[in-house]
């Protein structure tokens, strides 16, 4: 990862990790597993790019779901563990938000909330992945 740009979630209740405290994690993507199919995390895993023009420190969001982050995720909300299932990649290796893998949001798409959302700088660059298609983002 040296010498590279990448996409961070970045308001993660901190944890120690090998002894270093973090309150972030690297976005990448690997296969989507089958339902009931055992995670043997065998790869492969590939890291989310920002367009090329990005500049570090760069605001992404997904389209049609901006807004303001919280200062950080309250744990007992379960808000990543809520909405991370639908982080995807698609065909054209765009990285998106899926609100049909969420079945707590299926409503939102019902009240004007489009289904799907690109992974966006807040310049308007779209986040990519090398060649996973169809894959869960994490």
């Amino acid at each position: 990862m040296q010498d590279r740009k990448i996409v961070a979630v970045c308001n993660l209740k901190p944890v120690t990790m090998r002894g270093i405290k973090s309150a972030a994690m690297v976005l990448a993507a690997s296969p989507r597993l089958a339902d009931g199919e055992e995670d043997k995390h065998a790869g492969p895993v590939e890291l989310v790019n920002p367009p090329k023009d990005a500049k570090a420190g760069e605001r992404v969001y997904f389209e049609g779901w901006q807004g303001e982050p919280e200062g950080v995720l309250n744990p007992k909300k379960k808000v990543w563990e809520t909405i991370q299932p639908g982080f995807t990649t698609m065909e054209n290796l765009g990285v998106a938000f899926d609100v049909n893998f969420v079945p707590q949001l299926q409503g939102e798409a019902m009240a004007g909330q489009r289904g799907l959302g690109k992974l966006v700088t807040s310049s308007g660059g779209a986040c990519t992945v090398k060649s996973l298609k169809g894959a869960i983002v994490r």
